[in-house]
């Protein structure tokens, strides 16, 4: 795994050393594929940032197994930009996945991660900075009255979100209050994500789901976050593969389950870990 900063590339082990001071935001941003919006999408948000925070954050693109130019654009553009910080993995992680390594990564108190695609108009975010003052977990929510992100949703879209979130409430009855656990914005403080940490072990599109159980087991405090949000078709990830994604999602929906029950000890099983296994490579 590559890490830039400074102008040069340098050994992962050498990261902590090479940096004087701690940021009090980090940015992170999922990048699988995204050579034609992440340049756009890193320029707003450097602007937005250095308007509201000065220096005070890093924006961290984690891209793994990634077949086009998206490395080399953050790459070139990191080389001039101190506060952008590359995470490269050769080989494909999931969203979880590459969530879950750019959290060991960042440094910065509070931790918002979001889409590549800009879906969120960045005045947003300022109402999850205001949210963690009183919370240990933003969570973005676009289902609200008024909204209209429902209306810009393909059918097909829309009725898998409402599904899965009707699914979920019937599994895990604290989830009940949770409206859209799959908004593609949340924040967390750094210190409420070293006490779940341990739980965190889904790497597909569920992570979500995951981050969220995980804090209400441990008590945390949650808010959920109303945000406009834009919908945007074009090169979704989502879209084309409702029914392939859905399928993974629901085997995760069904090992947390497990996680969370007295059967755990299952999910330790190598028998068991090798069938997860076997299925998860055979729909990715």
């Amino acid at each position: 795994m590559l890490i830039l900063r400074r102008h040069r590339l340098i050994r992962e082990t050498t990261f902590y050393a090479i940096v004087e001071s701690k940021p009090t935001f980090s940015i992170v941003i999922p990048a699988f594929n995204e050579e034609h919006r992440i340049m756009k999408t890193l320029l707003e948000w450097k602007r937005f940032l250095d308007a509201h925070f000065s220096k005070d954050y890093e924006i961290l693109v984690v891209m793994d197994g990634c077949t086009d130019q998206t490395p080399r654009i953050v790459l070139s553009f990191a080389r001039e930009n101190d506060s952008i910080i590359p995470l490269i993995y050769p080989k494909r992680l999931g969203k979880g996945g590459a969530l879950r390594r750019a959290f060991e990564k960042a440094r910065g108190d509070f931790i918002f991660f979001t889409d590549a695609d800009g879906s969120l108009p960045l005045g947003e975010f300022l109402k999850f900075v205001k949210a963690l003052k009183a919370c240990d977990l933003a969570i973005g929510c676009r289902y609200w009255d008024g909204s209209t992100f429902k209306f810009n949703l393909p059918i097909h879209r829309l009725m898998f979100s409402r599904v899965f979130n009707a699914l979920l409430r019937i599994v895990f009855s604290e989830l009940r209050g949770i409206p859209d656990t799959q908004c593609g914005a949340k924040a967390i403080r750094k210190s409420a994500l070293y006490a779940i940490q341990d739980d965190l072990f889904v790497s597909d599109l569920a992570f979500d789901v995951n981050l969220i159980l995980s804090a209400l087991r441990r008590g945390l405090t949650l808010a959920n976050i109303y945000v406009n949000w834009i919908h945007f078709d074009y090169a979704s990830k989502v879209s084309g593969k409702c029914m392939k994604i859905g399928f993974v999602m629901l085997l995760s929906v069904l090992r947390l389950r497990v996680y969370y029950s007295r059967f755990r000890k299952l999910l330790y099983s190598r028998r068991l870990k090798g069938l997860f296994k076997l299925v998860l490579e055979a729909f990715s």
